[in-house]
């Protein structure tokens, strides 16, 4: 249970989070990036889940969630949190997927209801014989074993939601269902953290509230960040991006950012943070070694 240990403590948690590798160079860079952040001593890392149906490009994707969760436990001592999504998965699907997430040693799950196939503004449509929403899959995992449940957290409001009240009442019903913890969508600026956390407590959603942080740089594509994060980037950053005259550059202004950002949100009480890494270590690495940030301190 070290997962929420970390989470509860005192000092800040460190985690990071990873994508299932689809080639040999996709294994090795994986592998690589996460030896190089292990040096940080992570409290967890976390793999997303490669849903795509019932049929055999549904289970090539959890085949791929399963095959890097089991590789990591090679490479870090940090605790294997899980993602789980509703993409075209049956119940059956979803119950297979936790029992062989188990298998390899996943110590937590993390529940999403997922992206449509089309991609983030697409239309959501439920699979025949799956689930709805978030909420049922946290409750089915509940059924299913004992572990810590992760569920998502939305600073600017989920894209379906009717307003961010509505949103806050969500997250308290997940974690009514049995939800332990939640990580938050990507934040540039502090104040959207905070007041996803303040309205979350004023909902009842009292659970720790972890934001996620994803460094500008080189390997993000600025151009889509705001599609896929949900997260608005801030005029001031654009304006600093827009500015930078290389690779090299972009990605100073990218760490110099994020510096600040996680230096506000931790003065501001925050549990922890969450880098979204794209399997790419170089920029969240800079960040913690610049602000002394590693994990697994109660051990």
């Amino acid at each position: 249970m070290h997962v929420l240990e970390a989470i509860r403590r005192q000092t800040p948690s460190l985690s990071f989070e990873f994508f299932p590798p689809r080639d040999p160079a996709g294994v090795a860079r994986l592998t690589s990036q996460a030896r190089r952040l292990e040096r940080l001593s992570p409290d967890f890392v976390s793999v997303t889940y490669g849903a795509g149906g019932s049929g055999p490009l549904g289970r090539l994707g959890r085949d791929g969630s399963v095959s890097a969760t089991g590789m990591l436990r090679q490479v870090t001592q940090a605790a294997r949190v899980a993602h789980l999504t509703l993409v075209g998965q049956r119940r059956e699907d979803l119950v297979e997927a936790v029992q062989a997430l188990l298998a390899v040693g996943a110590e937590a799950f993390m529940v999403l209801r997922g992206d449509p196939p089309g991609g983030p503004g697409g239309d959501w449509v439920s699979t025949p014989g799956g689930l709805t929403y978030a909420v049922e899959l946290v409750e089915l995992v509940r059924q299913l074993s004992s572990a810590p449940v992760g569920v998502a957290a939305f600073p600017y409001g989920h894209p379906t939601a009717p307003s961010l009240r509505h949103d806050a009442a969500v997250l308290a019903g997940k974690q009514e269902a049995g939800a332990d913890f939640a990580i938050s969508q990507v934040v540039f600026d502090a104040a959207a953290y905070f007041g996803l956390r303040d309205r979350s407590e004023l909902a009842g959603a009292t659970l720790p509230i972890i934001p996620g942080i994803m460094p500008v740089s080189q390997v993000t594509r600025v151009d889509r960040l705001e599609l896929y994060s949900g997260a608005p980037v801030p005029a001031p950053l654009l304006g600093l991006i827009e500015r930078a005259s290389s690779g090299e550059e972009l990605d100073q202004v990218g760490i110099a950012w994020s510096v600040k950002l996680v230096q506000e949100l931790l003065r501001g009480g925050a549990p922890g943070v969450h880098f979204y890494t794209l399997n790419s270590c170089p920029a969240a690495e800079a960040i913690c070694r610049e602000l002394g940030l590693t994990g697994r301190k109660s051990r």
